[in-house]
């Protein structure tokens, strides 16, 4: 029962699992504490009988007892803590590593349609997970040692310790009414704020648009909407917690009033309790109320934690992974068959029986206009989209049967807007290519016609790029692309309007660049339109392959 309420949470057991030495020694250090602290309530209350009945010696030996107690618990609780961050990092970064893991196994299709903030929201929400455990054992101890004290109560006064159990009840009920309502503001926070993180992020990798259109004072206006929406939100989280958490401190006081009319006009008089009682459970009671929090924390920890498993399990575990077959026979000749292929954006038909026939060693373009669907065949070409219809082989081989492996070894595509990573030149080529030295490296640059620029920069192919590339212009982007094309070296060469960003003269190098390489690989390009294709074995036109 309690595993299925929490079900979320409890998906990410394998990732506590692996750290189990750690869960271990964090839960021994808390045992110490917690029973420093149990002990410690006995000591207290013999310790205020001593100072009101003026028992010297009592008091001091009792004082030094605590001492040694105390300083017990907190060496222990620091040990907590310091097992408790270790723990909390380890799992943070598995949990991590495994949302980027899951989501370059995700459908690019998919991921299309969730904003930046989506995905940065839900990263957040790992650490909110990764703290579970520790914030849970933490909190225990804290609930056993106060505990402890309702239970002193019971045997100094079973009356007090009754109506305290029944204020600590009601209390609670109060707190819980306050982290439910919270979990509901919570969750309109974030839809809120992946809203307003996105359209931040695109601020930021559109401020040449944004300020070459001159569009500042809409887009501000944009920002500040989704701004105040959030505020709003946020506001209205805050206050309702406020005033819930009002009405439990309001209550506590009924409670402190109540305590006070039974002793003085029942308890005493009746002798059911002395002046000493009276003062230790005085000087107890507000551990009572910290008890009732504890547990609000608890239940928030649990509540909380499985609403965060949920949006992070989201990512891990989404329906939309990439499927590929479990053919490992390599592509040798490279001939690229495209039979009645068809796809459509929901109701939009964009490719419509396709067929087409690239013969190996050749140098191909297809062209056709804005809109034809020359982008999307590529997307399928290279499995970044699904087939609705038709097939595609390559040697033959159906592109659905061919293992991801084999797939992404013999297949690279240029994109015509390159992804350039915030690291060195060097090693943004170098990562297509694991064996692969910096001679590989400057070879292929030389191909690509961008090693004498990179050699100009100060730091040459050490250079960092900036986040977002900002420090490349877009020509030397799509070069750096097409170099790491080259260092790949595979046996088919998709190449996505490869000249878009290309003055005449890189387009001509370029081209007998290619001219040269389709010795030993299929090469097919599209474009919107060339100047020249004299360099080109075949030239297709996507209107006419229907």
């Amino acid at each position: 029962m309690f595993i299925k309420r929490f079900k979320n949470l409890a998906a990410f057991k394998p990732y506590f699992k692996k750290h189990i030495k750690l869960i271990i020694i964090l839960i021994s250090v808390m045992l110490i504490a917690s029973s420093a602290g149990v002990i410690t309530s006995y000591l207290l209350s013999e310790q205020l009988i001593g100072i009101t009945n003026e028992l010297v010696s009592h008091t001091l030996k009792f004082t030094l007892i605590i001492m040694v107690v105390i300083t017990i618990h907190h060496i222990n609780w620091y040990l907590w803590s310091k097992f408790h961050y270790r723990l909390s990092s380890k799992v943070s970064s598995d949990i991590k590593n495994g949302i980027v893991a899951n989501l370059l196994d995700t459908k690019y299709s998919y991921i299309r349609e969730n904003s930046t903030g989506y995905y940065l929201e839900r990263l957040n929400d790992v650490d909110e997970i990764a703290t579970f455990i520790g914030n849970v054992a933490g909190t225990f101890v804290d609930v056993l040692t106060n505990f402890s004290f309702l239970i002193l109560i019971y045997f100094l006064s079973w009356q007090l310790g009754l109506f305290f159990t029944i204020g600590v009840s009601m209390l609670f009920i109060i707190e819980s009414i306050k982290v439910n309502t919270d979990l509901r503001n919570l969750e309109e926070v974030k839809k809120s704020s992946e809203k307003t993180n996105s359209h931040f992020s695109e601020i930021i990798h559109g401020m040449k648009d944004i300020k070459g259109f001159g569009i500042k004072e809409e887009i501000n206006l944009k920002m500040k909407d989704y701004n105040d929406e959030l505020l709003r939100k946020t506001y209205k989280k805050n206050t309702q917690f406020e005033f819930i958490s009002r009405i439990g401190t309001y209550f506590q006081w009924v409670i402190d009033s109540l305590l006070v009319f039974i002793s003085i006009l029942w308890l005493l008089p009746a002798g059911e309790i002395s002046v000493i009682v009276l003062l230790i459970v005085f000087n107890y009671k507000g551990l009572m109320y910290e008890t009732v929090g504890f547990f609000s924390k608890l239940k928030g920890y649990y509540v909380n934690g499985d609403y965060y498993s949920k949006r992070v399990l989201e990512i891990i575990k989404t329906p939309y992974k990439e499927t590929f077959g479990g053919n490992s026979k390599n592509i040798k000749e490279g001939k690229i068959s495209i039979r009645d292929l068809s796809f459509s954006y929901g109701d939009k038909r964009i490719l419509k029986e396709i067929n087409l026939e690239i013969e190996p060693n050749t140098l191909n373009v297809l062209v056709g206009s804005s809109g034809s669907g020359k982008s999307t065949l590529f997307f399928l070409l290279s499995k970044l989209y699904d087939i609705d219809k038709g097939s595609i082989y390559f040697d033959n081989i159906d592109i659905n049967d061919i293992d991801e492996k084999t797939f992404r070894k013999n297949i690279c595509i240029v994109n015509q807007e390159p992804f350039i990573f915030n690291d060195t030149i060097l090693n943004n080529i170098l990562v297509v290519r694991k064996d692969a030295n910096k001679d590989d490296v400057i070879k292929a640059c030389r191909l690509a016609n961008i090693h004498d620029e990179i050699e100009g920069m100060e730091k040459g192919y050490d250079t960092l790029i900036n986040e977002n590339s900002s420090n490349l212009s877009g020509g030397q982007k799509q070069r750096i692309e097409i170099a790491r094309a080259y260092l790949k070296d595979c046996k088919i060469l998709l190449l996505d309007e490869p000249t878009s960003a290309l003055d005449s003269l890189n387009q001509e190098h370029l081209f007998k660049t290619l001219t040269k390489m389709k010795s030993n690989k299929t090469i097919l390009v599209i474009a919107h339109k060339l100047n020249d294709y004299s360099y080109f074995d075949n030239v297709y036109d996507i209107k006419k392959l229907s």
